[in-house]
């Protein structure tokens, strides 16, 4: 004959394991986009703007911070710098299609490099904070190697034609 359980007590058996359960809270991820404006109408003044106007002597930029506490709660923060043009419809239709599909681009390029503080954040957070600075410096050199090998998104589409 098989003995049944109380339904409190397997509740009870549940509980009692969840301390042993390793716990992952996502990281609190916080992101903001400043813009900085376009108002040149041909390719040629478009590349002077971006090269004139753009942060750091990029078309755009991504800087962020993976910060973590002695009781290991992590957060990110991630801040995008991106161009937009104030009148598109000034430009001709040719100029327009350009530089909208470079800006696709360069907005999937940028948030591509927000999310390697994502998953440094969720990495340092797997290790229980254990190795942070070696899980960060491992995502900060892939974020490097990302620019080289897309060149810095030019070859995911990230041009002015």
């Amino acid at each position: 004959m098989m003995r049944e359980f109380p339904r409190i007590w397997i509740a009870a058996a549940l509980v009692a394991a969840l301390p042993s359960l390793p716990v992952l809270a996502e990281p609190k991820v916080t992101q903001k986009t400043r813009y900085y404006d376009l108002t040149a109408t041909t390719i040629s003044g478009l590349r002077q703007e971006l090269a004139s106007k753009g942060p750091k002597g990029f078309w755009a930029y991504t800087d962020w911070y993976v910060r973590w506490t002695g009781s290991c709660k992590l957060t990110v923060e991630i801040n995008y710098t991106l161009p937009r043009h104030r009148k598109l419809e000034a430009l001709d239709a040719q100029t327009r299609q350009s530089l909208t599909s470079m800006l696709d681009a360069l907005t999937r390029h940028e948030y591509g490099h927000g999310a390697f503080a994502i998953r440094a954040a969720q990495d340092i957070e797997k290790d229980r904070c254990r190795n942070g600075k070696a899980i960060l410096n491992k995502h900060i050199a892939a974020e490097k190697a990302y620019d080289a090998n897309t060149k810095h998104g030019m070859r995911d589409g990230v041009v002015l034609k």
